[in-house]
Order: structure tokens, then C-alpha cells, then sequence
């Protein structure tokens, strides 16, 4: 799973990447291509880096030189492979391999400068191929074919700049571009045995620039680092970053939710507008941030590592195949089901409304009969309805409702019985029409 692949989920990941403060274009194509973790090892390994940035991270100014300098981070992996294939590549390519030689050295020393040495990429090799472009030692990113890189070349601009006879001038500048690219290709052959170091150096200074990026956007949106564990879930105080940051605007506050869950189906019950959705898109947000070594909104978190999450929500409709919103649903659930089979401990399922937009007696056996299915099945599974679904082969919670007048979007044990009727609170607190809901409440009442 490669984070392009998912990144227009509707959960909301892409707000969470465009907040990201990357410093190079070449950095977040190569978060945009990196794969989620797949394994334990992989994301203690990437959350000890996070962790390992988080104090450098709260340097203002060290942030600041760092993404300066990192802003002109380029993406050069042509240039080395044609290196590397014994090409000789022009001076603009010479160009870009010096710029990067002398920006990781700088990075290296502007770390070592502010007291983080162990956070700088690795430059020890970078004294030779530094002397093969700069042999004058003057300390200048740009690129020139010096004079002293032969003692003929100096000679031929010497007498070319002396010479005023066209012709003559004109022969001089031919030995003079002979000579040059007889250098040139000399220059090539000494810097192929750097270019798999220079490679990683390109790569180290992308990683290192996507990692502060994270501690960075830890700070500022004051997200947890999570903890690797296994069995159950667990969120306290989850919240969704770009829902939080709307009602901030309006000078609202947005309810953070606890919520956890593991091999047991979790079901949420309740009316629509009861944030039930909004939790579904925590839930798979923190999945997706999770696998890629990335910082948590909630207060804390627990979280079990899955290699594949099936975010199903909203309208489904799928134009492209010719299929309706119900068709098209159903056939992506069933990719769940079909899926937990053989792959069940590996899964976490967010389901939102399945089965909404059929008729409720088939939807509720529908819904009831997917999770008497997965309840035998180690796939997690999220799963939220307004149709009465018994205890028998879930964990039921839902939306605590209207509280004097406001929504309370807390999270509590739904015990059996009929899904709470919360809809004529909802629409109350939206100052609806009283006309409207008192007429739905006579209906109500002669039922």
C-alpha cells in the first residue's frame, strides 16, 4: 500500500500530508511513493526516528535553516543513473551533483552546530567527489570546467584570449571544446564509484527532510506518539484534525472520542448527524497515519499494526463500472468478507452505513449476517448503523445523544433494544421548523 494509493480516502489523510511542512517538491513525491509498514520491526523503526527528531523539532530557528536549506533538494536520480552507466553527462549535471554534495554537508554541519549530530546524514564520503568538482577548493556550488583540471587547457584560453585572428580563434576553440570534454569525461569516470553513496544522500536528506516535517507537525497539532501492541485498539481523546480545525474557526469545540476496539465487531448505533461517520474517519485516519510512522491525534493511543484497511463510506456510487450506489457497496464489502477469509488478523474494517439505501428489513439482515460472519473471523471491524442490531455478535456502543439542548458525541455501551430515536432531538437543536417536528411527533405518537 503506497500512501498515493490512498491518499483521497475520505478519512481526511490528504488534509493531514498538505499540513505537513516538507521542505522539497523531490521529499514529498517520495512520501507520496513510500509503502506503509508491514511489519513490527518497520514501524518501531520508523516511530524511533519520529521520536528521536521531537526535540530538534521544538528549535524555531533550527527548523527554519533547515527548511531553507532543504527547499533546494532536487531530485537528481537521472544524473547518477547515467553515471553510474559510464555516460558522460554535461555541466548542468555536474552542477546538480556538487549542489548536492555541498547541501548535505551543509545539513550535516548546521545539525552538528545545534547540538544534533546523530540526526545528520552521512557525509563522510563526500571529501573526493567534492575535490573532483571543486578542485580549487573555492567552496561555490556553481560548475565550471577550471584551468586547472589541465595544465593544456590553460594554455589554449590563454592564447585564445590573446589571439585576434578569426580563423585562428576559430581552431583554438575546437581544441579548447576537445580538451574540455576529454576533461569532462575524466570527471565522470572519478565520480562513479561515489554514486551509490550519493544516491543514499539524496534519499537520507528526503527522509531526514520528511521526519522533521513530522516532529514538526506533532508540535504544532499536538498529536501522541502511539504505541505498537497487539490483541486491541485503543484511542483516548481521538479527534479529527480537519473537522477540529473547521469548528475552530466558528469558535466551537470539537469532542474527542475514546473508543477501542480488536477482534470483536464494534457496532455504533444511532441517529444520523450523531458523528457517528466522524468516528469511522478517525479510526481509519489513525490507521493510515500509523502505517506510515506518522504522528496520532488523540491524547494517546494503542494501536495494532493491519496491513490492508478497507475504509467503506458515503456514497458508493462507481459510474466507471456501471454499478449503483448499492451495487457498488455491496461489492466492496464483499471484498472485506472475502478478504478476512485468509488474511483475518492482518484487517481493520471501517464500515459506515452499510446496506442504507435498501429497504430495512433486507439491510438489517444484511448488516446482522456480515457480522455474525466476522465475529468468527480476527478481522477488526468498525461498523456503524441506525438499523436494530442485536448484542448476539457485537460489541454495541452509541452516540450519547442531546444532552440539555446540545449534542453529546461521546461514545457509550449501547445495551439491546431499539436504536435510540434521536432524530427529532437532532433536528431540534437545529432550530428546524416546530411546525415540522410537531407534526412528526403526532405521527409518532399513533404508531
Amino acid at each position: 500500500m503506497k500512501l498515493r494509493d490512498i491518499i483521497d480516502s475520505p478519512c481526511g489523510l490528504r488534509y493531514m500530508i498538505e499540513t505537513l511542512p516538507v521542505a522539497s517538491g523531490y521529499s514529498l513525491r517520495y512520501l507520496m511513493d513510500s509503502t506503509a509498514c508491514s511489519t513490527e520491526e518497520e514501524v518501531m523503526e520508523s516511530y524511533a526516528a519520529l521520536h528521536s527528531f521531537l526535540p530538534a523539532a521544538s528549535d524555531g530557528n533550527l527548523v527554519a535553516m533547515l527548511h531553507s536549506e532543504l527547499c533546494t533538494l532536487k531530485n537528481i536520480s537521472s544524473t547518477l543513473d547515467r553515471l553510474e552507466s559510464a555516460c558522460t553527462v554535461d555541466d548542468i549535471e555536474l552542477f546538480e551533483v556538487k549542489h548536492l554534495i555541498m547541501l548535505g554537508r551543509r545539513v550535516s554541519a548546521l545539525l552538528s552546530a545545534s547540538g544534533w549530530p546523530a540526526l545528520s546524514p552521512d557525509v563522510s564520503f563526500t571529501d573526493s567527489p567534492l575535490s573532483v568538482l571543486d578542485p580549487d577548493g573555492t567552496g561555490i556550488a556553481s560548475f565550471y570546467i577550471y584551468d586547472s583540471y589541465s595544465a593544456e587547457l590553460a594554455g589554449l584560453r590563454l592564447r585564445l584570449g590573446r589571439e585576434t585572428d578569426p580563423d585562428a580563434r576559430e581552431s583554438l576553440m575546437r581544441e579548447e571544446q576537445q580538451e574540455e570534454s576529454r576533461i569532462r569525461a575524466g570527471i565522470c569516470e572519478d565520480l562513479r564509484p561515489s554514486v551509490p553513496a550519493l544516491r543514499k544522500l539524496m534519499e537520507s536528506l528526503a527522509v531526514l527532510d520528511i521526519t522533521f516535517a513530522k516532529a514538526v507537525q506533532v508540535r504544532t497539532m499536538n498529536l501522541c506518539i502511539p504505541v505498537l501492541t497487539s490483541g486491541k485498539t485503543v484511542y483516548k481523546g481521538m479527534y479529527h484534525p480537519y473537522i477540529k480545525s473547521i469548528l475552530e474557526k466558528s469558535d466551537k469545540e470539537f469532542t474527542p472520542i475514546d473508543i477501542d476496539f480488536g477482534d470483536e465487531p464494534v457496532v455504533i448505533i444511532g441517529a444520523n448527524m450523531g458523528g457517528k461517520t466522524v468516528v469511522l474517519k478517525m479510526a481509519a485516519l489513525c490507521q493510515y497515519l500509523f502505517s506510515f510512522g506518522m504522528g496520532i491525534p488523540a491524547e494517546s493511543a494503542e494501536i495494532v499494526l493491519k496491513k490492508r484497511v478497507f475504509f467503506i463510506s458515503g456514497d458508493a456510487q462507481d459510474m466507471g463500472a456501471g454499478l449503483s450506489s448499492f451495487a457498488a457497496e455491496m461489492t466492496a464489502i464483499d471484498q472485506v468478507v472475502r478478504a478476512s477469509e485468509t488474511e483475518g488478523t492482518d484487517i481493520v474494517a471501517m464500515i459506515d452505513e452499510p446496506a442504507r439505501s435498501t429497504n430495512p428489513i433486507e439491510g438489517t439482515a444484511l448488516v446482522e449476517a456480515l457480522l455474525r460472519l466476522m465475529e468468527g473471523r480476527s478481522a477488526a471491524m468498525l461498523l456503524t448503523t441506525h438499523y436494530n442490531i442485536s448484542s448476539a455478535c457485537c460489541r454495541r456502543l452509541r452516540v450519547a445523544g442531546v444532552e440539555n439542548g446540545k449534542m453529546n458525541y461521546r461514545l457509550c455501551p449501547a445495551p439491546d433494544g431499539a436504536v435510540p430515536h434521536e432524530a427529532l432531538n437532532v433536528a431540534e437543536s437545529l432550530n428546524i421548523s416546530p411546525e415540522w417536528i410537531g407534526e412528526a411527533k403526532k405521527l409518532l405518537k399513533h404508531e
